[in-house]
């Protein structure tokens, strides 16, 4: 089932104009430009890993999005003609009904100007919309900006199991 095509215009504290929409197949070079323009510690925060780009299998899993089991909306911005991502949230559902797994992140310039918390907005009033109650994440211990944002919006932050660097995030919705 094709994802629904969602768009808000959201006005940053700057003035900037941002759309938050929903991510398309044909988002695949403005994605991998993204990917590629985090800083390496941006990366590590969000793959756990040093992620130069996408391989082209994962850049296809992350822009065609199998809905209503996941969903992926993007922030852009134009600049010049062109359009630029500046931030990605997604979730999956997981193995218990009901319950997803989510992440977000955010180009490294906007960071701190409420990109992150407009995206997940949009992105959990999507994932109520399919009956998704529970909203999960796994988080490095290390990401302060994260934990803080989530305590924001009033998840729950455990120690994760046997692993000491990271942390359980999960929230009703």
């Amino acid at each position: 089932m094709q994802p629904p095509n969602l768009k808000h215009e959201w006005t940053a504290g700057d003035g900037t104009r941002v759309t938050i929409r929903t991510i398309q197949p044909e988002d695949r070079e403005i994605e991998q430009a993204f990917v590629s323009g985090l800083s390496s510690h941006s990366k590590y925060l969000r793959f756990f890993a040093a992620v130069s780009e996408l391989s082209p299998k994962l850049l296809d899993q992350f822009t065609q999005v199998d809905f209503p089991r996941e969903m992926a909306l993007i922030a852009t911005i134009n600049v010049e003609t062109q359009e630029q991502e500046i931030g990605v949230a997604r979730f999956v559902q997981g193995g218990l009904q009901g319950t997803a797994e989510f992440a977000v992140v955010v180009a490294d310039n906007w960071q701190g100007r409420g990109v992150g918390r407009e995206l997940l907005h949009h992105l959990f009033s999507v994932a109520q919309g399919v009956g998704i109650e529970q909203i999960e994440g796994i988080v490095l211990r290390e990401n302060q900006i994260m934990l803080r944002l989530c305590r924001e919006l009033g998840f729950t932050v455990r120690q994760y199991p046997d692993d000491v660097e990271l942390v359980r995030i999960s929230k009703e919705i």
